[in-house]
């Protein structure tokens, strides 16, 4: 018997709110993954362990799964595709929710156009390139990929023709896309990022994969993702839904529409538990039409 199919079938109908209790329950007997930090981003400073995502062994991982995921870009399979983590089953709802969710966002800030400039803030080695080429390959894509040095340069030999950055190179253009996935949360003054996000985005900006909360102030926590064969540990924040709906206000954006891209890891001793959303806005410049 195909052991993996067994557990794609099992966790395929399995209700959502007992994998995060099964998951609650695996935290109890090991250090969790997920896990509330009271002290916030100053834990960092205290903890060895907690070295960020600029580490060689995360590099190593997508470098080691690369092919694997080029080869989920091609056929006719579901799009149930990780970005990162390749080892996943093509039947995957999280992951096929997301890449659906993206080729929505993707279609309406591309509406009317045959050439797109798109930002990536926080791309990694470029992963949303050639799913941006896939899900639409009757665009021309201007990519510029923002993120660390260790990342930028690899992505950068891997797509000549694309434009990867790690300083501030990004914040002197704007663009007519702006993509966030399952980064903004990594920043510390994420209200700053997300200003400047605002500030360089002429047409749409999608923030997804964002772990977001309803009724609790945002909060820190620390993940642990030795399993994906990240030697680290890093920083996030769960963000308060009115708090990012503020900071769009203030940088002058309307909101369009929010997905529930997927489900929640289980936080130990969060103080609200998570869901992650994402959240497509409109410049309103752009949408006055000036």
């Amino acid at each position: 018997m195909n052991t993996q199919w067994l557990k794609s079938a099992i966790k395929a109908v399995t209700p959502p709110i007992l994998v995060t209790f099964i998951n609650h329950l695996r935290s109890q007997t090991r250090q969790p993954e997920w896990e509330y930090i009271p002290a916030g981003w100053r834990a960092a400073t205290k903890d060895a362990a907690i070295k960020g995502w600029a580490q060689k062994s995360v590099l190593d991982a997508y470098i080691s799964r690369w092919q694997t995921f080029l080869d989920e870009l091609n056929g006719t399979q579901p799009f149930g595709i990780s970005p990162e983590i390749t080892n996943q089953s093509r039947v995957n709802l999280a992951f096929h929710n997301v890449i659906m969710s993206y080729a929505y966002a993707l279609s309406v800030a591309a509406a009317g156009k045959s050439r797109l400039s798109m930002l990536d803030w926080g791309g990694g080695i470029g992963h949303y390139y050639l799913i941006s080429k896939t899900l639409r390959a009757d665009l021309k894509f201007d990519y510029t990929c923002k993120d660390f040095a260790l990342f930028t340069q690899y992505g950068q030999n891997l797509f000549p023709e694309a434009k990867f950055v790690s300083g501030n190179e990004w914040k002197r253009q704007s663009y007519d896309f702006v993509l966030a996935s399952s980064s903004l949360q990594y920043s510390e003054v994420w209200r700053t990022t997300f200003r400047e996000l605002a500030q360089v985005t002429t047409g749409y900006l999608f923030i997804t994969r964002l772990p977001v909360i309803h009724h609790r102030p945002s909060y820190v926590m620390v993940q642990r993702p030795y399993r994906y064969g990240y030697n680290t540990e890093y920083l996030g924040w769960c963000l308060n839904r009115q708090e990012i709906l503020e900071s769009a206000k203030q940088g002058e954006l309307t909101l369009i529409r929010e997905f529930i891209v997927e489900n929640a890891p289980y936080i130990h001793n969060a103080p609200e538990q998570c869901d992650y959303w994402g959240f497509l806005f409109q410049k309103r410049s752009s949408a006055n039409g000036s």
